[in-house]
């Protein structure tokens, strides 16, 4: 058994010190309503099932399923494809040649028909993930665990809450820098090795302070003592969750706080926290109090809100004609 040890290497203990929780999410996400020539771009949605329940689920990314990667192939070629057109174009400025028409049907029609092939695909092929069940106190997944007995409702292997643990690892990057990274897996990885997740921190991992930031929240989310974060991803879903839909009557809560908060507003509180964070002695320091009444620290700004500008449907339409990408 690993020693504990919350600031240096080994297991992180499930409790949180630090208790100020962020996590954006547009509400009024006009763009989705601007689908382009994706006919199919609803069914890109391929974790529906848990983003429709997330009072109950959270994900946690376990990185794309390898057959996926075959998906942006004709991404790429679409893209040669582009390129040589433009080179075409380029070319049929000075020369007499007869500018090649077929190469313009041929990368449309190609980035067209790919473009609304690729929600087919993924549709189809599920996604690899690791998800927390915070009704049930489990954790689940959704391939296959050597070993793994126990199946959740959706009949997937999981392992009770209390057997998953998060270590806190580390490894050389650049020369006298070292590499922080959250590993989330059954508490016997020997046995269970294929449970083994590294928690998506992509920002600053020579800082572990992501890392803690990240166990935290997943702590947090699976702790049924208390009510969910008061956090925009959690904004539509409050209700469903009794402990919080109680604790939001007690508290007066303001119906749709987070509905008028854009998503620039957002990512300025979430940094506004993170200046918090860094300073912050995770071995030692006091515990903060967590903030229960957000509204009482900021204020939205609706004339902020993302609009559905001409700009942003034309430069989607190019990405689509040009690169095949929804």
């Amino acid at each position: 058994m690993q020693k504990n040890n919350y600031f240096g290497v080994g297991i992180m203990p499930k409790k949180t010190r630090f208790n100020r929780f962020f996590e954006y999410r547009s509400i009024k996400n006009i763009y989705h309503e601007f689908k382009g020539l994706c006919f199919l771009y609803d069914w890109l949605d391929t974790n529906k099932l848990y983003e429709n329940q997330r009072e109950k689920y959270k994900l946690v990314p376990c990185g794309n399923n390898p057959i996926k990667a075959i998906l942006f192939g004709p991404m790429a070629i679409g893209a040669v494809l582009s390129l040589l057109l433009l080179i075409a174009c380029v070319v049929a400025t000075y020369s007499e040649e007869p500018f090649p028409w077929w190469l313009v049907v041929l990368t449309f029609c190609w980035n067209l028909f790919f473009l609304n092939l690729l929600p087919i695909t993924a549709r189809y092929i599920p996604d690899k993930m690791m998800y927390l069940d915070r009704q049930n106190q489990t954790v689940g997944f959704t391939f296959d665990i050597p070993g793994c007995e126990q199946r959740d409702d959706l009949g997937n292997c999981c392992f009770k809450w209390e057997e998953i643990v998060c270590r806190l690892t580390s490894k050389m990057g650049a020369p006298g820098v070292m590499n922080y990274f959250p590993e989330i897996s059954h508490i016997d990885q020997e046995k269970y090795p294929k449970t083994t997740v590294t928690g998506s921190v992509v920002e600053l991992s020579a800082n572990p302070v992501h890392c803690y930031l990240l166990w935290e929240c997943y702590v947090r989310f699976m702790d049924l003592s208390q009510p969910l974060p008061d956090v925009p991803v959690y904004e539509q879903h409050r209700h469903l969750d009794p402990i919080t839909a109680e604790f939001d009557k007690k508290n007066n809560r303001p119906s749709d706080f987070w509905v008028d908060f854009s998503i620039e507003q957002q990512i300025e509180i979430r940094d506004e926290i993170l200046e918090d964070a860094f300073p912050f002695d995770w071995l030692k320091g006091k515990v903060n109090d967590e903030i229960t009444k957000p509204w009482q620290h900021w204020k939205a700004e609706p004339e902020r809100i993302e609009q559905l500008t001409w700009k942003y449907k034309v430069k989607r339409l190019l990405v689509q004609l040009f690169i095949g990408f929804p």
